[in-house]
């Protein structure tokens, strides 16, 4: 237990009474009044300590008899004893000692809340006496302490219920104005003002928004001018200021002209903290026998630093978009700003480099496409007359030499009929020599046409021989068509059997994106990987570019030509790669964000016409 010096006087000869006791309860200092009560009535006591819970702690002495302290330590030793065993406590005297060691306890709620302690000779009164003499004098203790807690309880509720009441006002106003105007009515109400006034405080300036009881106050007016300066006053030195003043070293000038103004009244500002800046100002004024004590300002500036939390809140939530970016970027340039964060510093810096860096640095603007290699051209081989199907070795993905045979048609009918034709074209040839010989003009004339007849159908069966033979044009690759299982089937005039594509004749196709297309140009230069061959690179020229476009992968494309300035053996018609056409030389940061910009210029436009 811990010892103070605190002492009652020696004369304890006359006892102080009940109402003289209360009074001196009423004032805080019945510690020494009731100890004096005690030694009046048991006089035999040659030392006593009374000790008393504090509200936050251990049980603390508060007065103590006689003045000199030789006794403090065992009559402590003997506190802490009964506060173990939490009962009245009686220790006999020990060896050459002639003094009983007494205890008891105050206990107030399941609680010890004080114990009294001392020591004195047995004499002519009795222990139980003795006991009972002090337990009349405890129950006065366990009343007052009782009604103590009592009051401090209802204290405490009848703050809650302020601070409820303030939450409510708060939540209940339709607009943030009209909510500043309830609580400002409800504080006036239940700190029973003429009137409260609440403002708030932007970069240390204060300024008044509303008065309770009036939605359409003068907010111009001489008084409201008045209580602006008071609520500057205690912004300024960010502390609350009340007059009469409630302590000394705080300067209330304008308090005292707005008191002086309305008949002497009461003043009172206190300024609303949040994030360590003030924000809110709230000034309570009351008639001039309502003086603010300090117990009543500090309860003020607790129900405030709980509702005005609850105030800014709600503030903050009804921001504009426009005021919370602005909020947001001020609060984050200030963290900047502040001692410490230094994670946050280096980042900044770092990122302020890095634009800095790429505002001026520049590079090879290179538009990045896909790639699609295809042939230059495409032959097609066609069934060349009505016909079946000979035979065929070759199919598509086979490569041809120029002069290879792709398919061949039966030729049994055609030779029949070649045959036939050079047996007319001999006949009708001996014939017509024959009326030459004769001079029979008009024959031989018939016989001629007969003749020329004869060697036409010759010449049309030699050439569908001739066109039988399905062959290759040139060296080629074979890109379609597959015969080897329709030996022996028909075959219609001008049915496709063969697409062949050159072996060395490509052209490249790219697919640049709808924002990039304005930058590429003919005869521009690029380089082309391709899938198959990621690790070789390919030039190529741009030839064309056409108003065709195609969606890919949830884009619009447009299509570009090119040509390749060189060509490969593993060159297959359908490879795909990635191309890049080189532009010229520009600002990094301007060939990244090129494509956001474009959509963003595109959207705003679409968006605001």
């Amino acid at each position: 237990m811990q010892h103070t010096d605190i002492r009652v006087d020696d004369d304890t000869t006359s006892r102080l009474s009940l109402q003289e006791l209360n009074q001196f309860a009423e004032q805080g200092l019945w510690y020494d009044a009731w100890l004096h009560n005690v030694l009046a009535d048991l006089p035999a006591f040659s030392c006593a300590l009374l000790a008393v819970k504090s509200q936050q702690g251990p049980l603390q002495p508060v007065s103590i008899w006689p003045r000199t302290q030789s006794h403090i330590e065992r009559l402590g030793d003997l506190i802490d004893e009964c506060l173990a065993k939490i009962q009245p406590l009686i220790v006999p005297p020990g060896d050459n000692e002639l003094e009983y060691g007494i205890a008891y306890p105050v206990i107030v709620d399941g609680g010890v809340v004080a114990v009294f302690s001392g020591y004195m000779p047995l004499r002519g009164d009795t222990l139980e006496d003795v006991m009972v003499e002090i337990e009349k004098n405890v129950l006065w203790i366990e009343s007052r302490i009782a009604q103590d807690l009592h009051q401090q309880q209802q204290l405490t509720l009848d703050q809650q219920k302020i601070v409820i009441d303030g939450y409510v006002a708060v939540g209940r106003g339709g607009a943030l104005k009209e909510a500043a105007l309830k609580w400002a009515d409800a504080l006036a109400r239940d700190f029973e003002c003429d009137r409260v006034s609440l403002g708030n405080a932007t970069a240390g300036m204060a300024r008044l928004d509303v008065i309770s009881g009036s939605t359409d106050y003068a907010l111009n007016s001489v008084t409201a001018k008045q209580i602006v300066k008071v609520m500057q006053e205690a912004c300024d030195q960010r502390r609350a200021i009340a007059w009469p003043q409630l302590h000394e070293g705080a300067l209330a000038l304008q308090a005292e002209k707005l008191s002086i103004a309305h008949h002497n009244a009461c003043i009172l500002s206190v300024p609303v903290y949040h994030n360590d800046e003030v924000y809110l100002m709230l000034t309570f004024e009351r008639p001039a026998k309502k003086v603010f004590t300090q117990a009543e300002a500090d309860r003020i500036e607790a129900n405030l630093a709980l509702v005005g939390v609850a105030f800014e809140h709600r503030r903050l939530a009804e921001l504009s978009l426009w005021g919370s970016i602005k909020r947001h970027v001020k609060r984050q340039f200030e963290t900047l700003l502040a001692p410490g964060y230094v994670k946050r510093k280096v980042f900044f810096i770092g990122l302020t480099l890095l634009l800095v860096f790429f505002s001026f640095a520049r590079g090879d603007y290179m538009i990045n496409a896909d790639a699609v290699l295809e042939p230059k051209q495409l032959r097609i081989v066609s069934a060349p007359f009505n016909g079946y199907l000979k035979s065929s070795t070759m199919r598509a993905g086979d490569r041809a030499e120029q002069g290879d045979v792709l398919a061949l048609m039966e030729d049994n009918d055609l030779r029949l009929e070649k045959i036939k034709a050079l047996s007319r074209l001999a006949q009708n040839s001996k014939q017509y020599t024959e009326a030459l010989a004769k001079r029979d003009r008009a024959q031989a004339q018939i016989f001629f046409a007969q003749m020329e007849q004869a060697k036409a159908s010759l010449a049309s069966a030699e050439s569908k021989l001739k066109r039988s033979e399905l062959s290759v044009p040139f060296d080629a690759l074979i890109v379609e068509g597959d015969l080897t299982q329709r030996i022996g089937s028909s075959l219609t005039q001008g049915e496709e059997l063969f697409r062949l594509s050159p072996l060395k004749a490509y052209r490249l196709t790219l697919y640049v994106n709808e924002f990039r297309i304005l930058d590429v140009q003919e005869q521009m230069r690029g380089r082309v990987v391709l899938s198959s061959m990621p690790n070789e690179g390919f030039d190529f020229v741009v030839d064309s570019l056409t108003p065709i476009t195609e969606v890919r992968d949830g884009g619009t494309v447009f299509r570009v030509e090119a040509h390749l300035e060189q060509t490969h053996d593993r060159f297959r018609p359908g490879l795909v790669g990635v191309a890049k056409v080189a532009v010229g030389e520009r600002l990094l940061i301007d060939m990244w964000t090129l494509e956001l910009r474009k959509w963003l210029t595109l959207k705003l436009w679409s968006f605001w016409g």
